[in-house]
């Protein structure tokens, strides 16, 4: 898939891209369901001019439709793959979220593919964004049986990778060995984010603050921590990301574990609809009246954001919700892959993680978090001791059951 480009015109976007309409439909731009309008407005209508008309941001707004591309593509089409040696192992897998996929595709590939060219390291890859948790790669790691199935390096974010039989299987018998004597961000590594064990090597951490319109909360009190949310008051009046039935998973496991199963129902009762993060920052940024005030978001989509003055960033009291994004390495491959593993956890991508508002773990990459901002992480123990793929699960059905009390709509 080529990117999108904001110099490229409506038209041209749609006719390469037949699925793209349904994104400017949903987006302010409903004009474009008449294909008479297409015909006449949409061949010399740039992007960059119609995203302008409305306010729009438009990195989140390209994300949604790149997001929508890879959607019509079955999820799995890998946009950056090299399988040429007789093998046929791959010898790396990267499964990343949009904001840091994008920016860290062509770097990584040139380095990968000098490794190749230069050093003649026989090494296929593949560089994909995940879309949906539940159709893609991570379907299948709770059947594969041997660790040959595995690539020997994966690249990822989220929960599917701490799944029971995965982690059995390989992670608890020492297939995956974390890099040793590397330089920590003290300020990070206190989060404890930092696996004990040293099978996961964590390269940065994805982060989900509140953003909070001031002007929409009316009477209810600005939110100070995460269990400010669970209270009557906020019946309603908070969005989260959410897919057709299924919640974000990250925001779910925090609550279970700080108010049991009573405080993932109470937030099913708090949260109004669910949205992909690029569209809560379009919703926060309107002149609706109808927007709940409270948007639980990553810090990536925070950042792009318009400045708005009554749009305030609340970094609960508890900390931000936070995730790794880690690097697991066949301990029989570390001297092998030495070269590309001590790139990946050096200072370069870092600074790739933390340019898009992922602090990177690295000791000399300036990270952008607040001076006093805490982290929030569910905890190595935590993931290790429970059957994560059930407790996300059930936990997502706890949520729905109170969710569709009242008729509550079903994400798009």
């Amino acid at each position: 898939m080529e990117r999108i480009q904001l110099t490229m015109t409506i038209g041209e976007i749609i006719k390469i891209y037949p699925e793209t309409r349904e994104v400017f439909i949903n987006n302010g731009f409903s004009i474009f369901a008449d294909d008479t309008v297409i015909k006449q407005l949409g061949v010399v209508l740039k992007l960059k001019t119609a995203l302008k008309s409305k306010g729009i941001n438009p990195a989140p707004f390209i994300l949604l439709l790149e997001e929508k591309i890879a959607e019509r593509q079955g999820y799995k089409k890998l946009e950056t793959t090299v399988l040429e040696n007789s093998s046929k192992h791959l010898n790396m897998l990267s499964l990343l979220p949009c904001p840091l996929k994008v920016p860290m595709q062509s770097e990584l590939k040139l380095f990968l593919d000098y490794l190749r060219e230069e050093k003649k390291l026989p090494l296929n890859y593949c560089i994909e964004s995940f879309f949906n948790d539940h159709l893609d790669y991570e379907d299948y790691l709770e059947y594969f049986e041997e660790a040959d199935e595995i690539p020997d390096i994966i690249m990822t974010a989220g929960y599917s990778f701490f799944y029971k039989n995965f982690m059995e299987r390989f992670v608890a018998k020492g297939v995956f060995a974390d890099v040793i004597n590397r330089p920590i961000n003290s300020r990070l590594a206190e989060s404890g984010i930092i696996d004990p064990d040293g099978h996961f090597s964590v390269i940065a951490i994805n982060i989900l603050v509140m953003a909070v319109d001031e002007n929409r909360l009316g009477d209810a009190p600005m939110p100070q921590s995460w269990g400010d949310l669970l209270k009557p008051v906020y019946e309603n009046k908070v969005v989260m990301r959410g897919h057709g039935d299924i919640f974000c998973d990250v925001v779910q496991m925090n609550y279970y574990k700080d108010y049991g199963e009573t405080g993932v129902e109470q937030l099913g009762r708090s949260v109004k609809y669910g949205l992909h993060p690029a569209q809560m920052i379009k919703e926060l940024t309107s002149n609706r009246s109808d927007v709940p005030p409270i948007h639980i978001m990553p810090y990536f989509f925070y950042k792009t954001m318009k400045e708005c003055k009554n749009i305030k960033v609340i970094w609960p009291e508890e900390g931000a919700l936070s995730y790794p994004v880690s690097v697991l390495i066949k301990k029989d491959k570390m001297q092998e892959l030495q070269e590309l593993t001590d790139y990946l956890m050096g200072p370069e991508i870092g600074r790739i993680c933390s340019d898009a508002h992922f602090p990177a773990v690295h000791v000399d990459v300036k990270n952008t978090l607040p001076e006093k901002a805490n982290l929030k992480w569910l905890g190595w123990d935590f993931i290790k001791n429970h059957d994560m793929k059930v407790l996300v699960e059930t936990m997502n059905d706890k949520f729905m059951s109170v969710y569709r009390r009242g008729g509550k709509k079903i994400c798009s």
